[in-house]
């Protein structure tokens, strides 16, 4: 029970900061996709 409140926990915190980020990534996504595929790849990945 404990183990499984503890992910929980952690969940919240990283979905808060994504929203964020996530709304600012979509357009220079869009730029770096042309110049740079290999920097394009990297914040899916985070995601």
């Amino acid at each position: 029970m404990v183990s499984s409140q503890l992910p929980i926990t952690y969940y919240p915190l990283p979905i808060n900061h994504y929203p964020l980020p996530i709304t600012h990534y979509p357009l220079p996504i869009t730029h770096y996709s042309q110049f740079i595929p290999q920097l394009a790849n990297t914040p899916i990945l985070w995601l």
